[in-house]
């Protein structure tokens, strides 16, 4: 089985003369011979427009895979709707929640958008599931991550609406995509919120494998204390990662401190690089 994993959206751009649009935000279009799936759909500022560059037909999709319920994961969906009437959703239960985000004693909206109903949409099979799934030959889905140790937890300031009643957010929709190749398990994140080192610890059990050949996404690692980014740099080496490919919610330092740690395997990953396993 070969793969082809071409970034769709992301926060920064390496390719000039291309007309392609950078944003806040994530998403990654998977290619088999059998399979077009997408993973995560950015903001929606983007995803037609690269796609249109990249020569990517949305309306070939056959599943999209939502890591979580965060606009910057989930707007571009609006797109897809528009141009594709036949595809599978998978999320996880929660991803439609009401989610905010606190900042000066105010909260805001950060879910998926309101103006995206896709329960409306008839001809569109959603599916919601806690667990592992098998999207397709070799690539399957984390469901939830299990918060096992004590160094990651869920950042402060995500809180979900329910009945007008506001409560933490423990993200629990957070999950990630793993890809059997011949290499070895290559390992798409949305933003980690779940914690990288839980998430591939995750994927391990999944696998039956204790070495990861790639990660490709965000770490949510921007506002991680110097201690927080010794531990999981120290924890990432047992994996014995060949390719890292870092953006989005990575932040500077972090892209730092792994690049020193793993020089020549790490790399800011950018709208339209493309990885094929």
């Amino acid at each position: 089985m070969n793969f082809k994993i071409t970034t769709l959206c992301e926060n920064t751009i390496a390719q000039a003369g291309k007309n392609l649009i950078g944003e806040h935000g994530l998403a990654f279009y998977i290619e088999t011979e059998e399979n077009k799936i997408l993973f995560d759909t950015g903001q929606n500022l983007a995803i037609s427009n690269n796609a249109a560059v990249l020569g990517i037909d949305l309306s070939q999709i056959d599943t999209v895979v939502l890591s979580h319920g965060h606009y910057d994961h989930t707007g571009g969906l609006e797109s897809v709707l528009r141009c594709n009437p036949n595809f599978t959703l998978l999320a996880h239960p929660d991803v439609f929640a009401e989610k905010l985000k606190r900042a000066d004693n105010s909260y805001r909206f950060i879910g998926v958008p309101h103006s995206i109903d896709v329960h409306k949409q008839n001809s569109i099979k959603v599916k919601l599931e806690t667990t592992s799934v098998q999207i397709a030959p070799g690539i399957m889905s984390t469901g939830e991550i299990p918060l096992e140790n004590d160094f990651e937890g869920i950042d402060c300031g995500f809180y979900i609406q329910n009945s007008k009643k506001i409560t933490p957010d423990t993200l629990a929709d957070d999950q990630a995509i793993v890809l059997d190749t011949k290499k070895g398990s290559v390992v798409l994140l949305g933003c980690s919120h779940r914690g990288v080192i839980n998430t591939l610890n995750h994927v391990a059990k999944l696998t039956g494998r204790e070495t990861i050949h790639a990660v490709f996404g965000g770490l949510h690692l921007g506002n991680a204390s110097d201690l927080k980014l010794k531990k999981i740099v120290d924890h990432l080496v047992g994996f014995d990662l060949q390719k890292i490919g870092v953006g989005h919610c990575t932040g500077p330092r972090a892209f730092v401190a792994l690049s020193n740690e793993f020089p020549n395997r790490v790399f800011l990953n950018t709208v339209g690089n493309t990885a094929i396993f």
